[in-house]
């Protein structure tokens, strides 16, 4: 089973400097521990935490919510601690798109060109099962990925320790 955590982060100000990061782990079977089999990071010089949260998930809906769900008839689990992610992917977007983009109060949605990336992704059949977790809770892979998208660690040390 592939499974995916993923972050974003944004320190000292909102907007500011800013990355996400995103792990994949693979496990045989639910005895076995999972391993690190994928790492990534990307960082930016002036984003904000929702955009950045946002941008994680993409990642993986673009890079691997079709080509498992092709070829091997699954898809990838996904962890988020941001409720605000799981709402818009799970349940607003499809408002918004049925009403031109557009929320109850009339506005244009925040971060409408990641949330239409996404959206765009899903019509054409991408899939990822996207699930909450709950932040700074002691989730070992939930830390780790947080560490990860603030940059306190690397992507060569995670794949060191856990791969």
């Amino acid at each position: 089973m592939m499974t995916f955590y993923t972050d974003g982060s944004c320190r000292p100000t909102n907007p500011g400097p800013g990355g996400y990061g995103v792990i994949c782990l693979f496990q045989k079977d639910s005895n076995e521990e999972p391993k690190v089999i994928r790492c990534y990071r990307e960082k930016f010089e002036s984003t904000t935490n929702n955009r950045m949260e946002l941008s994680a998930i993409n990642f993986v809906m673009k890079h691997f919510g079709h080509n498992i769900f092709d070829e091997w008839g699954m898809i990838p689990i996904v962890y988020t601690d941001s409720n605000y992610c799981l709402q818009t992917y799970t349940n607003w977007m499809f408002n918004w798109a049925r009403n031109n983009w557009t929320k109850s109060d009339k506005k244009i949605p925040e971060n409408l060109d990641l949330i239409q990336e996404y959206y765009d992704l899903y019509q054409q059949g991408y899939r990822i099962d996207l699930r909450k977790v709950k932040g700074h809770s002691g989730n070992k892979w939930n830390e780790l990925v947080d560490k990860l998208a603030t940059g306190e660690i690397t992507c060569a040390k995670v794949e060191e320790l856990y791969g």
